[in-house]
């Protein structure tokens, strides 16, 4: 099975390589240098998470039975779900109590610049 960074690879360096080589084979020397900002651009995309997406994308457009589907499988719970947190009561601030009225205080003061 393929994953999508490795389809994002394939279908952002082949074609790449192909057009580099029609319009570069008279050249090696260019071509190498060619090649080598590929792999600086393609390693700048695997880093960004872009290979991916391309990989993704590129799945997702091709029709059913081109590429190998993933089977998903039953996810196995290991531990104990966790019980829901308690709700705390909630406090209701009334007219007889001002100080639950009062604005917070600020936590930092702005002090003015000389």
């Amino acid at each position: 099975m393929i994953n999508d960074t490795a389809i994002g690879f394939i279908a952002a360096a082949v074609p790449l390589l192909i057009i580099g080589f029609l319009f570069l084979r008279r050249l090696p020397w260019i071509f190498a240098f060619f090649v080598a900002l590929l792999a600086v651009g393609l390693g700048y995309l695997h880093t960004t998470g872009t290979v991916r997406e391309i990989g993704h994308k590129v799945r997702v457009t091709l029709p059913a039975g081109v590429l190998p589907e993933r089977k998903a499988e039953p996810a196995k719970e290991t531990t104990a779900p966790a019980a829901p947190p308690a709700e705390a009561p909630l406090a209701i601030a009334t007219a007889s109590d001002p100080a639950a009225l009062a604005p917070l205080p600020m936590a930092l003061e702005l002090v003015p610049l000389a």
